[in-house]
């Protein structure tokens, strides 16, 4: 089975990466905001009946950690606009080819080959499939930019069962045969 797709990687691509990495790293921090904005609205509503207080306690910990991910979101989105802007380049074509042997990618006439047994993880989000070759770098796999995204997808989830480990396995569709 061998898969083939041109991606054009642009600024809203490669913002979704990073963020996507951000607030993975930070889920225990959001938690943390989450429990301080709880905690404060505790306090100030102390004498208080119980079930309004409750109320109240829950809507401080959502809104904790919505403010925290707010700001995560905008100082991310806006660093990753300052990084592209300063290295001169607003987007470029991933040629990708996925097959049996592994993940082959062209950018810029420059090729690279990665087998399978050296791909970091693959994880499967709403919008992409984020091939990884480190922690921090991967190849973008947009959904919006497959013809077809939900039969694309089943295809890749397919293939990726196939040849890559379960534990470096992040997908969303259903699990289905291994």
């Amino acid at each position: 089975m061998t898969y083939r797709r041109d991606f054009t990687i642009s600024l809203k691509e490669t913002q979704d990466f990073y963020l996507s990495l951000v607030l993975r790293r930070w889920r225990m921090g959001l938690a943390g905001f989450a429990l301080v904005g709880a905690l404060a609205v505790a306090l100030y509503t102390e004498g208080m009946d119980w079930p309004v207080r409750a109320a109240l306690t829950a809507v401080g910990a959502l809104l904790g950690a919505e403010i925290a991910a707010l700001v995560l979101v905008v100082s991310t989105r806006g660093r990753v606009r300052r990084q592209m802007r300063s290295a001169g380049r607003n987007a470029y074509v991933q040629e990708t080819e996925i097959s049996g042997l592994g993940v082959h990618v062209t950018v810029d006439g420059k090729r690279a080959k990665m087998p399978f047994p050296e791909l970091l993880r693959v994880r499967e989000t709403r919008r992409a499939f984020y091939l990884f070759l480190s922690e921090q770098q991967a190849w973008i796999l947009p959904k919006a930019q497959m013809e077809d995204p939900q039969g694309e997808s089943e295809q890749l989830r397919r293939l990726f069962r196939t040849v890559i480990e379960k534990r470096r396995l992040e997908l969303r569709g259903r699990q289905g045969p291994q």
